[in-house]
């Protein structure tokens, strides 16, 4: 455990990487077992859950592509930390995702692939993009930077719209809310993206130049007075959606960083230290602001997002070597950790307020912050299975899915890197 001694600061004992390191192996290994279906070579839930998809006999159950693709992420910071450990399992989950891929299109679909299918997403297919290219990085094989080459070229850069409100729209089909949207995540995401390609020696002028200037618009239309990302324009009027996910902000840090260390560009470095000091506001909008005392206050969102905000942090405490951003780093696994995970199966929850979870978690809520709290349970930690939806939410068995341990797990791997 980190021992505190104030506030703001903690300290770290001799043994916290070994730790976040071997509870960031052991995660990896149990959801790889737990959701990975060899047969189907997809991800498939135990019952059906958030994220999942009502099918034939043999892809029930099965993950759409976001779960998916994050957790080949969490593979490939797994394999960085054990060189060579994942190796085979990145190139079985990497085999398994070609049943989403248009190749014709060059993008990868929600939901398994099939002939006129137009359920395509600009932040997941920039998502699978810096996913494979990091995955070339740990591995060099060459298959992963080829297609993260041909994604970002051929239907990412595609999203972008050159005249207004300008920004990446969110996705492709026009018969679904919200797919016009010009929306945080799709374009920093794919800043991101194209910044990695170029950090990895893929048409390095272009994608900064590109990168760059989709930073540029993601600061002048969505960001706010706080200092916090907001998560996008609407159609028609290009109107502000002012609410505020801890990943927006998180990946617009990293996308900063990255350009700043590419192109020597401080004021980029300047923007993402901004960012960063908007995360670290323990008053500010990204907080559970139901917790009174400002010690026990952490970042709200779900256990998939808040990785985005970490490796914001991690990323930055390279440049700076602030130790803060690396305490807060550690503060947040610890959380993790205690009251995240469930130590009954060691797989962890969705939700980082604890009172969305159970009855269980809503007294080590109480316990932690020594205030008194009500249950509001979130259905997507709960079964989806036709005989539990009669149910009352609270009713409904738990369940674990993979977009909130494969988040975890990512975390707890860059958390434990850092600490070394």
């Amino acid at each position: 455990m980190l021992a505190a001694v104030g506030p703001d600061l903690v300290t770290a004992g001799p043994d916290d990487a070994a730790r976040y390191l071997e509870a960031a192996r052991r995660l990896t290994d149990t959801f790889q077992s737990t959701f990975w279906d060899p047969a189907a070579r997809m991800y498939r839930a135990p019952q059906r859950s958030a994220e999942t998809v009502d099918s034939d006999p043999q892809h029930n159950n099965g993950y759409v592509l976001w779960p998916s693709v994050e957790a080949f992420h969490a593979l490939v910071e797994a394999n960085r930390s054990l060189p060579g450990r994942y190796r085979a399992a990145l190139h079985e989950v990497f085999g398994g995702l070609e049943q989403y891929f248009d190749a014709e299109r060059k993008a990868y679909t929600a939901w398994l692939n099939f002939p006129g299918n137009n359920d395509t997403y600009y932040d997941d297919n920039a998502i699978v993009v810096i996913a494979l290219t990091k995955a070339f990085r740990v591995t060099r094989a060459k298959a992963y930077i080829d297609r993260a080459w041909d994604v970002m070229s051929r239907f990412c850069l595609s999203g972008w719209d050159d005249g207004e409100p300008g920004g990446v729209r969110w996705g492709t089909d026009p018969t679904r809310a919200g797919t016009a949207d010009r929306a945080a995540c799709s374009t920093g995401l794919a800043a991101l993206a194209a910044l990695l390609l170029a950090d990895t020696g893929v048409a390095v002028e272009s994608n900064i130049e590109w990168g760059r200037r989709a930073l540029q618009w993601l600061v002048e239309h969505l960001l706010d007075t706080d200092g916090l990302v907001m998560d996008a324009l609407e159609p028609p009027d290009w109107r502000l959606r002012r609410v505020k996910w801890t990943y927006n902000t998180g990946i617009a840090i990293c996308a900063h960083v990255l350009l700043y260390r590419l192109a020597t560009d401080t004021r980029a470095l300047g923007i993402a230290r901004r960012l960063a000091d908007a995360t670290l506001h323990r008053g500010g909008a990204l907080y559970d602001s139901l917790v009174h005392d400002m010690e026990h206050r952490f970042l709200y969102d779900s256990s998939y997002f808040v990785p985005w905000v970490i490796e914001g942090w991690l990323a930055l405490y390279r440049e700076t070597r602030d130790p803060l951003l690396l305490r807060e780093a550690q503060r947040h696994a610890d959380f993790a950790l205690d009251y995240v995970r469930d130590p009954a199966d060691g797989l962890f929850f969705r939700n980082w307020r604890l009172w969305r979870i159970s009855e269980e978690q809503l007294r080590m809520w109480e316990r932690l912050t020594g205030q008194e709290g009500h249950l509001d349970p979130d259905e997507d930690e709960r079964s989806k299975a036709s005989g539990h939806l009669a149910l009352p939410v609270a009713q409904r068995p738990l369940v674990k899915t993979l977009l909130a341990n494969a988040g975890c797990a990512r975390l707890l791997w860059l958390v434990g890197r850092a600490s070394r």
